[in-house]
């Protein structure tokens, strides 16, 4: 009676490992973005990779997680070419061309300056000159605004290092990055953060090619993760809960 018992088991398990191995891995792709995606390091590849592996784990699905460039990345998933990416900032025009999974955290955006706070967004149309940075949420707010006193770049850093020269009057970003960038240049005099102006959602996404079920299935794992303090313990190990 053992002895079946036993066999049934193994038999069970080998069954459950099979199918596992048949599914193919869900391809991710990722954008190095501090401290959400971070690149070339297995031990903090930062929490919106962990809570996307995390999931994956839950729900019983395997991943393959390549890093790209930014654009390349949002191509991809837009395309069907990768299945998810762990994480993006709602509130774009391109917002409709994505599969928002569940919502992982919230990012709030501060005007930083060199001399008086800038509290709000009349105080920041009245300066002379805003710098952001092209592609973010930021600059999609200013522009929905009809802001004519905005500054466009590529880079955090040359936006810190135009601050720090004065010229521009203040940098609209979430006072995380803006805080991290300036730390990594030794940049002076410290920054002024002004109130927050607008919160964000990060959301994890995925290709609107992605099934009903595999969708559901990572949402409920995150929903999971929610409950029992596991996304609340891997934000606190990046300072961003």
């Amino acid at each position: 009676m053992i002895y079946r018992f036993v066999i049934a088991m193994i038999a069970a398990v080998c069954l459950h490992l099979s199918v596992a191995l048949a599914q193919p891995a869900d391809r991710v792709v990722a954008a190095h973005y501090p401290p959400l995606m971070v690149a070339d390091n297995a031990e903090r590849p930062g929490y919106a990779v962990e809570i996307l592996r995390e999931a994956a784990r839950r729900a019983g699905r395997q991943v393959d997680i390549t890093f790209l460039p930014f654009e390349r990345a949002i191509f991809e998933v837009q395309n069907g070419s990768a299945t998810l990416m762990p994480s993006l900032f709602k509130g774009k025009k391109r917002d409709d061309l994505f599969l928002w999974v569940i919502d992982i955290n919230v990012a709030e955006l501060r005007f930083a300056s060199l001399d008086a706070p800038v509290n709000d967004l009349d105080s920041a149309r009245a300066l002379g000159s805003i710098v952001v940075e092209t592609g973010t949420t930021g600059e999609a707010l200013l522009t929905q605004y009809e802001f004519d006193n905005i500054t466009r770049l590529h880079d955090p850093t040359a936006s810190a290092r135009m601050l720090e020269a004065r010229r521009v009057d203040a940098w609209f970003l979430t006072e995380r990055n803006m805080q991290r960038v300036w730390s990594a240049l030794d940049a002076s005099p410290p920054l002024v953060f002004g109130n927050v102006v607008h919160s964000v959602p990060i959301a994890m996404v995925a290709s609107p090619t992605l099934p009903d079920d595999v969708a559901t299935a990572y949402r409920k794992a995150v929903q999971a993760m929610q409950d029992d303090g596991t996304l609340s313990e891997i934000l606190e190990r990046y300072g961003a809960n």
